[in-house]
């Protein structure tokens, strides 16, 4: 139990601190854009606060090693796992809260990427508007695109495809004084040169209840996508369900988006490294071929004094190193999975496949 209360502790200052400090960062970056607007200080403490969900969804798993190795270093170097195995014998039976609390931070880790996550970047993003004193001309829900044409009309594109600067099933409403008095609606709309051409558009004239059909046409009053797509919703602000829909409105319209296939799969595969950092954590402190003086002979030259501080900087630099080899080559294979090298779906699944196997295996190593 003692163990359990200084791992969550430990746990809970790593990725609050290390999240504020991103967050702050964070802040920094976006500083040049809000200070000209003068906005008040209860915005920026709440983007910065809001910002941090963020980053312990992406932080998680390094705490979670960092704490496993921090505590149980300590353990070893007290002496301490030593009189547990005199004392009881069976130490994975000891060890088996640590490995319901990593099922606890790996479903943790999804509602924090699913919900919590999706929610707070919303409402980052109105806050950026609103400090910018940007009025919200956008509304983006599951690929399709509202906003307000140049000349006062409400345009509808029924599905957009960001990478292509290609719009599906447009609708555009023009008013007057009396109301609706035109509507345009085209098949699939273009962004060629510097405005967007219409194509199969059919026109009604509601005044004269006439209806028009022409081949090809242009529209000047709906804005450059790269006005709008600032407005548009970021993965990491849609959740599962809304990706899902996406994807499925992508593929009816015949179009194969890899990315989001790829960013789909990821929202599973990222919380599952949670419990096998914590298993690579416990393994790699008090495994059989890995304890802290093997540790010591591996990564140091010079003898380093044996306490509290040593075998802290000793976790605290292999927790680093780990976590670095696992975001590089979970990076690595996102990227590769982005280019269509490797299927989609597996892409993301790869390198927490391999520290699973290792993490497992390292665990089952441990002597009894």
């Amino acid at each position: 139990m003692l163990y359990i209360k200084e791992f969550l502790k430990v746990l809970i200052i790593l990725i609050l601190g290390i999240s504020g400090v991103f967050s702050i960062i964070g802040l920094i970056d976006k500083i040049d854009d809000f200070m000209p607007h003068k906005p008040p200080f209860g915005l920026i403490l709440q983007y910065t606060f809001l910002s941090i969900p963020k980053y312990t969804h992406y932080l998680l798993p390094m705490a979670t090693l960092l704490s496993s190795l921090f505590i149980f270093a300590q353990a070893i170097n007290h002496k301490e796992i030593v009189a547990i195995k005199t004392a009881t014998g069976k130490m994975k039976s000891i060890l088996a809260p640590f490995i319901a609390i990593g099922v606890i931070l790996t479903l943790f880790g999804f509602v924090l990427g699913e919900i919590i996550v999706p929610t707070t970047s919303k409402k980052l993003h109105a806050i950026k508007n609103k400090i910018i004193k940007k009025e919200k001309g956008v509304t983006f829900k599951e690929g399709t695109l509202y906003m307000k044409g140049n000349d006062g009309s409400i345009v509808r594109i029924f599905l957009y495809f960001p990478d292509k600067n290609i719009s599906k099933g447009i609708s555009i409403f023009k008013f007057d004084e009396k109301g609706l008095h035109e509507r345009i609606d085209a098949d699939t709309a273009k962004w060629e040169g510097n405005i967007w051409k219409l194509y199969n558009v059919t026109l009604y004239d509601m005044a004269k209840g006439k209806t028009t059909a022409i081949k090809e046409t242009t529209y000047p009053a709906i804005e450059s996508p790269k006005i709008f797509q600032q407005d548009m919703w970021k993965v990491e602000e849609m959740t599962m369900m809304e990706l899902l829909k996406y994807q499925k409105r992508l593929s009816e319209s015949g179009f194969k988006n890899i990315k989001l296939s790829v960013d789909i799969s990821s929202r599973l595969s990222y919380p599952l490294i949670n419990l096998f950092m914590i298993l690579l954590g416990i393994s790699l402190s008090i495994g059989g071929d890995f304890t802290e003086q093997r540790v010591l002979q591996i990564f140091s030259s010079e003898k380093i004094k044996e306490g509290a501080v040593g075998s802290g900087i000793i976790a605290a630099g292999l927790g680093l190193l780990i976590s670095l080899i696992y975001w590089f080559g979970y990076t690595l294979f996102l990227s590769l999975g982005y280019a269509g090298t490797i299927p989609p779906f597996i892409a993301p699944w790869i390198v927490p496949l391999i520290f699973a196997g290792v993490s497992v295996y390292l665990y089952s190593q441990i002597p009894e």
